[in-house]
């Protein structure tokens, strides 16, 4: 595990109704500017793990930290987290870039930043 990652998933387990388990005992980190693609076959816990860092699926035990946080108990909308959905648009009238920057905007960075920021995720993809 990395000493100081920005996100950690610290034996995180997801266990669904009917003891289905979502996720079981993940590690995982994630650097500061590291680009990270999960991958694997449908069901192996690739949208629990996103969902779970999101705080919109709660796990059954270990911790997910934030920049060394504990936000395990945190709901979505209290953690510093961006989420863009599978679908590229998450809201259908607006373009690819306006997605993309909608949290920056809910920050009310400058357009200037924004633009910037966006630029350089999307020069990642």
């Amino acid at each position: 595990m990395a000493p100081d990652p920005l996100v950690r998933l610290d034996a995180v387990s997801k266990i669904f109704p009917g003891s289905i388990v979502g996720l079981d005992a993940v590690d995982l980190d994630i650097a500061r500017g590291e680009f990270l693609t999960l991958l694997g076959p449908s069901g192996c816990g690739k949208t629990t793990s996103l969902r779970v860092i999101a705080g919109f699926e709660s796990p059954s035990s270990g911790r997910v930290l934030l920049d060394g946080r504990d936000v395990t108990s945190l709901r979505p909308f209290d953690r510093p987290v961006n989420t863009v959905f599978q679908d590229y648009a998450l809201f259908p009238h607006m373009d690819v870039a306006e997605n993309v920057g909608f949290g920056l905007s809910l920050r009310k960075l400058s357009g200037a930043e924004q633009a910037r920021r966006v630029g350089e995720a999307l020069d990642m993809v």
